[in-house]
């Protein structure tokens, strides 16, 4: 039996992080699936939902087990229901996100029993990087190459000199 696993996020933008989770997931699961969450409480998103899953299928071309990428406007752990899967995978940077993770999935163990969270850690060359981080630095014209495949720093470049918001 095929595993397939869901990976969640805002994804705004889609990181180097983020691609080494990916990566790395697809290496232990038969499928992927990238959710991309439509609204975040805690964060204003620079990029609309369609373009962060644009961007995200973009980034992610050449991995060849990721079954779909979509935008979900729901609790993860009906999402996993709906998709018929048990496994949600997290990234965790630092003991910051592993208390935030711990508690989103106990919680989501007490609406879907069956739903499980894998934590993998990030790698120490990508445990830094953070996409509001990179939206700063874009805002001040900072050199973002290094956090971003460069078609999503383009578009990321391209999203602050037109909006030339405060992020």
């Amino acid at each position: 039996m095929k595993k397939t696993a869901i990976y969640p996020g805002t994804f705004d933008p889609i990181t180097y992080g983020h691609l080494d989770i990916i990566n790395r997931a697809t290496k232990i699961f038969d499928n992927i699936i990238i959710a991309i969450s439509a609204n975040n409480l805690n964060k204003k998103n620079i990029f609309s939902l369609k373009e962060r899953i644009k961007l995200t299928k973009l980034a992610t071309k050449n991995f060849k087990n990721i079954k779909k990428i979509i935008g979900f406007n729901d609790l993860l752990a009906n999402l996993a229901k709906k998709e018929n899967t048990n496994i949600l995978i997290r990234g965790i940077r630092t003991i910051f996100d592993f208390d935030y993770e711990i508690k989103l999935a106990s919680i989501n163990k007490e609406i879907y029993p069956e739903l499980d969270s894998i934590f993998l850690l990030s790698s120490k060359k990508v445990s830094f990087i953070s996409s509001s981080f990179i939206k700063e630095i874009a805002k001040y014209k900072g050199n973002i190459t290094p956090y971003l495949p460069k078609e999503i720093c383009l578009e990321l470049l391209k999203k602050i000199n037109k909006n030339n918001r405060v992020i």
